[in-house]
């Protein structure tokens, strides 16, 4: 009976925890399918690397330099050269959409 009555308050905090975790998800949710109504008003987040950058990454890849040389040469983290080689597209349709 002591754990019981000890454990509810805490059962309640990490319910309405979750609720409010919930709540806020379904609001980004929905913010999201209103600002992609627009008109080019949700892009997105912004690519960490320019054009020029892409463009070398790209060379580099097609020749078969080392992830960690081509991240040295251009200043990306490693991760964002394995990211622009897994989906060369979808990485080119970001500086696309970011392109003033």
């Amino acid at each position: 009976m002591q754990k019981a009555v000890r454990d509810a308050p805490i059962n309640f905090m990490a319910a309405t925890a979750q609720a409010q975790a919930e709540a806020t998800k379904e609001a980004q949710r929905a913010g999201i399918a209103h600002a992609k109504g627009r008109d080019d008003a949700y892009r997105g987040r912004k690519p960490s690397y320019t054009r020029i950058q892409f463009d070398i990454v790209r060379a580099q890849l097609t020749q078969g330099a080392s992830v960690s040389a081509i991240a040295r040469d251009t200043g990306l983290s490693r991760q964002t050269i394995y990211r622009i080689q897994e989906d060369p597209a979808e990485a080119e349709a970001a500086l696309a959409r970011w392109a003033a």
